[in-house]
Order: C-alpha cells, then sequence, then structure tokens
C-alpha cells in the first residue's frame, strides 16, 4: 500500500510483514519465519489482527538461539506504527522450532 504524502510516495509496509521482517532480524536472518495465520479481532473498543507465525531454524547448533529467542519474543517491541501489540505468545515449542501467536491492536491515539 502506498500514500502520496507532501510530494513523496511512503510505501506502508503491511502489519505481518512487518512483523517477519523483525522476527527475521532478531535471528540475524538464520531461522526461517513463516506467516500461517491471520485473523481480524474485535472488542467492544478495540480492533486489531491476530497472527500466527512459525520460526524453524535449520541447524540443532542453533537450539540455544531458538531458546533465547522465545524468551525474548514475549516482551519484544515490535515498530508497527498505528498498531501496537497487545498479546505475543508461545504456543508450541521444539528444539528447533517453535510457533508463537500475536495480537496486534489499531492504535487509537496514533491512527496508522
Amino acid at each position: 500500500m502506498s500514500t502520496e504524502l507532501k510530494g513523496r510516495t511512503v510505501v506502508r509496509q503491511w502489519p505481518g510483514s512487518a512483523i517477519a521482517s523483525q522476527i527475521r532480524a532478531l535471528t540475524r536472518s538464520r531461522a526461517s519465519v513463516r506467516f500461517y495465520r491471520e485473523r481480524t479481532w474485535a472488542s467492544v473498543t478495540f480492533s486489531g489482527i491476530r497472527y500466527g507465525f512459525s520460526i524453524e531454524y535449520p541447524d540443532t547448533a542453533d537450539a540455544e538461539a531458538l531458546r533465547k529467542l522465545a524468551r525474548a519474543l514475549p516482551e519484544h517491541e515490535f515498530a508497527l506504527p498505528g498498531y501496537f501489540v497487545a498479546d505475543a505468545v508461545i504456543t508450541d515449542q521444539s528444539a528447533l522450532r517453535l510457533t508463537l501467536d500475536i495480537l496486534i491492536i489499531a492504535d487509537p491515539v496514533k491512527p496508522s
């Protein structure tokens, strides 16, 4: 998606893609990050999107890196203009793979 802003074209990244890119950066591009689910979410006062990601390292030498990533991801501050992360939960984990659910909420103060 792109928008005109004072004569410049600004390209906005889809939030799921932005999250995947940031996770990839956290793994230093050593892991495969796969998006597998997107569901809209809403409450009486907020709306957002719940994403599911699978993160997999190719080699058993990366098992410790995966454990560190699993500890860091639930508290990581993702840069998502117009959204904030309301919940980030590791839903499954093995030696080389983990699945992550992230709920992002449209920021009522800073719209995208």
